[in-house]
């Protein structure tokens, strides 16, 4: 804290500098709360079966580690530990009570039976903040269903939503958003109870359930519980995306056949009148639209107008924007490996990705040598008792 800002301000470091994360999660929803906590300066140790976290065998890969999985344990330090094995299970409670962190992701009742459950180990250590992710709660009856990202997208809503408005058969997301959601709850949830800890002086047990954050997020949970019908003013998913010449796309905000009369004069072609009909002024704009040479173009034509309109790009088109490269989005963890640099910016503290994602067991040493304090003799113990890998 000895370099400052034009106005005296302080630089801070990393927020959770200090903090120290054991991730036990696996997949998703888990590690990519792991992933921010760990940009945010969190230790983030994740702790693999050794199986090895699915996502690692999912293409392509750079260096040994699948892309998939880079992106949500990047910064993270890789530990091999088999948890049905009993002095694996004793290590993974003896990291715990020197963490502040654990995340889990099981089904609930699986760490209990290894003696990692939250009231086992919130009864020797009160401080810990015990975050639990699963599909429909810790209780109820529910708490045992089958919860992956594609099985909650249809139970809490989302696909019938989807297909209901776009009035299209129902079909499955392309992103799991069920996981991606849970985890910045968890986040959040995380994040809070590390606040009231320090007032307090007592961590807790946190219940981040798929379920709640799908619904949480849906802007249209509450309208729908009212029962009201299809119509909805704020329907962006009838925006249309139309071709231009060169074979890209543009979206535009609203329907065009509001304005139709600019968008006409705009895209230089001939007056109308009477306004033709909805159909027949789409196509119409349809047609002038795809005259248009590019995107540049496009922009250029509209640039004196009140339309909204968006270049559609893909994630690599966009890394070669000057937005991009000048809030430098991408970090390089490993040459070939890029993955997004953080969730937010701070002019004052310290955010973003530090290191590549660990390949299996990298620092099991490292790690049972700095958290525990064991010597080789200790570790090559474990080893032989098959503990750790």
């Amino acid at each position: 804290m000895t370099s400052s800002d034009p106005a005296g301000h302080p630089q801070l470091g990393p927020p959770l500098a200090g903090i120290r994360v054991l991730d036990l999660s696996q997949v998703m929803s888990g590690p990519l709360c792991g992933r921010a906590l760990a940009d945010l300066g969190a230790e983030v140790i994740k702790v693999e079966s050794p199986a090895g976290d699915i996502t690692r065998t999912v293409p392509p890969f750079v260096d040994g580690n699948g892309l998939y999985f880079t992106h949500v344990n990047a910064g993270k330090r890789g530990i091999t530990v088999d948890v049905r094995n009993a002095e694996g299970a004793a290590l993974v409670r003896r990291m715990a009570l020197q963490s502040d962190v654990v995340l889990e992701n099981f089904r609930p009742g699986v760490l209990e039976r290894r003696g990692l459950g939250a009231d086992q180990l919130l009864a020797e250590h009160p401080r810990l903040v015990y975050c639990s992710i699963s599909g429909w709660g810790q209780q109820g009856p529910w708490a045992q269903r089958r919860a992956y990202a594609p099985l909650v997208h249809a139970q809490a809503g989302r696909i019938e939503l989807t297909s209901r408005l776009r009035g299209e058969p129902p079909r499955q997301e392309v992103h799991v958003h069920a996981d991606i959601y849970t985890s910045f709850m968890a986040v959040s949830a995380i994040l809070a109870a590390i606040v009231q800890r320090e007032r307090t002086g007592f961590g807790q047990h946190l219940d981040v359930a798929m379920g709640d954050a799908l619904l949480y997020t849906d802007e249209w949970a509450s309208t729908d519980l009212a029962g009201y019908g299809p119509d909805r003013v704020m329907d962006i998913w009838n925006h249309v995306i139309l071709p231009l010449a060169d074979g890209s796309s543009v979206t535009l905000v609203g329907s065009p056949v509001r304005m139709f009369d600019r968008w006409v004069a705009a895209l230089g072609g001939t007056a109308i009148d009477p306004t033709p009909s909805d159909d027949d002024a789409l196509a119409i704009i349809t047609t002038l639209v795809a005259k248009v040479p590019d995107y540049q173009t496009f922009e250029t034509l509209l640039e004196n107008e009140p339309m909204l309109v968006a270049e559609v790009r893909s994630v690599a088109e966009l890394a070669e924007t000057d937005w991009a490269i000048e809030r430098n989005v991408f970090a390089e963890v490993h040459p070939g490996a890029r993955v997004p640099r953080a969730p937010f910016r701070s002019r004052h503290a310290t955010i973003g990705v530090t290191a590549d994602a660990p390949h299996p067991g990298e620092h099991t040493d490292s790690v049972l040598r700095s958290v525990l304090g064991l010597d080789d003799a200790a570790i090559a113990h474990l080893r032989s008792t098959g503990a750790v890998r």
